[in-house]
């Protein structure tokens, strides 16, 4: 059977097969989508305009049956705000008297950003950066190995490879110089996406023991990019080159008292240690804080509250491109749960408030949704919070403190012997750190030792391109992580527990 996928600029025609799904259709060509839950029908976000027998309308391209004659009209993109650079890297930048371009690579589950440096002088020239567009295979990386696991590996390579290919050619117009094939490239990402990245099967980081295929620290040729292409070393299934590359940038390694690494994302991944010994880990907090099982959670993208306030009379909201809201990204998530907590309309257990129990504004606030008890954010009421979406923030802020719980444990050192929090990543720089010490994302006691460093597996993949000193110092980084599993934690498993509340400290 024959389908049009129209986007902006074209119309696409392709062969569908009996079976199929709208959303199989667009995961078979490539086609950037967002399907957070990679065609499982839980989200509910893949929602497309589709004309099909039964008419035009929005549909979940999930369970919307591919037939002869459909059309999937494929939205302009709405732009998500992505954090492209990190803080200034301590290492120089040596010159190669070979001269040339090169290309440092992050590939995360969500983002994808690549700089370039001019390999004679070492500098940062231009950055190029999108979504990735493995996303219509599902917003984290198990959705991914699921993908994988159902024979789709092929395809998320290929929309990676040909994803990087396009961000080359960009970053290369925007320094305003002819392109040429990059001479060296570092690829730092999370585990399973430089196993996809090197099209290696990351089946068995979703299958205990959790055993990647490779650790990488090699080589790759990644086609229309780069022949010889770094692939940053990782530690675990889940703690990969993105966090050494970011200890590296972060200079972890070199701290004189025991310092927290946090990158916040769908698998917690963290670090404490010193120059004296490192350990790793990896929290499943799941894809909350990126909106993905929240009613009206969403990217960073326009339309997406990012920050919230309690006012006087009414909660001040600031939105993504100064329009109406339609959701809320993760920043605003942390934001609002805070707010509700200092309302008092979630309680330590984490349970909505009766609106007869609440005084002020934040009573009117309180209603029911199809007999399910919400808050609403906007005056609006068009976005608004459930029981449901309070109780999966509680699971995901859970799993990140108890696991900065355990790592102390685990180091021997008490929490306020931390000397410092470095939170990485788009997420951690844009979250109100007051907020999350509010929601118990990390313990309170950290809050003024917390700092947000940005983008580090980019900064730290640019050190490895373009400084000897740093590749030294990083064969010493990698030989220090060491790997603590949680999964078998009885002390996790303790203070997981322990954290599912919000009492305060």
């Amino acid at each position: 059977m024959r389908i049009d996928i129209i986007s902006e600029n074209s119309t696409k025609s392709v062969e569908a097969q009996e079976g199929q799904t709208a959303l199989a259709v667009l995961q078979q060509e490539g086609i950037p989508f967002s399907a957070p839950c990679g065609g499982n029908g839980t989200c509910g976000k893949c929602k497309a305009l589709i004309k099909n027998s039964e008419g035009l309308e929005y549909r979940l391209a999930c369970q919307t049956p591919a037939e002869d004659g459909m059309q999937i009209i494929i939205e302009k993109d709405k732009g998500m705000r992505i954090q492209v650079g990190g803080f200034s890297s301590a290492y120089d930048r040596d010159a190669d008297p070979e001269g040339g371009y090169g290309l440092a690579i992050d590939v995360g589950t969500t983002t994808v950003v690549c700089h370039l440096h001019d390999l004679s002088t070492g500098e940062r020239i231009a950055s190029a950066s999108s979504p990735n567009p493995q996303a219509v295979f599902g917003g984290d990386v198990l959705s991914r190995i699921n993908a994988s696991m159902e024979g789709k590996l092929p395809a998320m390579n290929n929309v990676i490879i040909s994803c990087l290919a396009t961000l080359s050619r960009q970053a290369f117009e925007t320094a305003g110089i002819p392109y040429e094939t990059p001479r060296k490239a570092v690829l730092a990402g999370n585990t399973v996406m430089e196993h996809i990245a090197a099209n290696l099967s990351p089946d068995s980081i979703g299958v205990n023991p959790f055993t990647p295929m490779s650790l990488f620290g090699d080589s790759h040729d990644i086609e229309g990019l780069c022949p010889n292409t770094y692939f940053v070393d990782c530690v675990a299934g889940y703690v990969g080159g993105d966090i050494t590359a970011g200890i590296l940038a972060s200079e972890l390694h070199k701290k004189e008292k025991p310092c927290v690494f946090l990158d916040i994302g769908t698998n917690g991944e963290m670090a404490i240690g010193c120059k004296d010994r490192i350990i790793t880990c990896a929290t499943a907090a799941g894809p909350a804080f990126e909106g993905a099982n929240i009613t009206f959670g969403m990217p960073a993208a326009p339309g997406g509250i990012s920050k919230l306030e309690i006012g006087e009379d009414r909660l001040d909201l600031n939105v993504i491109g100064g329009i109406a809201p339609v959701g809320i990204c993760g920043s605003g998530l942390i934001d609002a749960l805070a707010a509700m907590l200092d309302l008092e309309v979630v309680d330590e257990g984490g349970a909505l408030a009766d609106p007869d129990d609440i005084d002020g504004f934040a009573a009117d606030l309180l209603d029911e949704v199809d007999d399910k008890d919400v808050f609403f954010l906007t005056e609006s009421h068009n976005v608004y919070i459930t029981q449901k979406d309070i109780r999966n923030l509680q699971l995901a802020k859970a799993a990140i403190c108890a696991g900065i719980l355990t790592l102390c444990d685990e180091y021997g050192v008490e929490v306020e012997d931390i000397d410092e929090m470095l939170i990485a990543g788009g997420f951690g720089n844009f979250i109100r750190l007051e907020s999350a010490a509010r929601m118990g994302l990390f313990p309170p006691i950290l809050l003024d030792r917390a700092k947000s460093i940005g983008n580090s597996a980019g900064e730290g993949a640019s050190d490895l391109l373009v400084s000897k000193q740093a590749r030294e110092d990083f064969i010493e980084v990698v030989k220090k992580c060491e790997y603590l599993e949680l999964s078998t934690s009885a002390g996790f498993n303790e203070h997981y527990v322990d954290q599912m509340s919000f009492e305060e400290e």
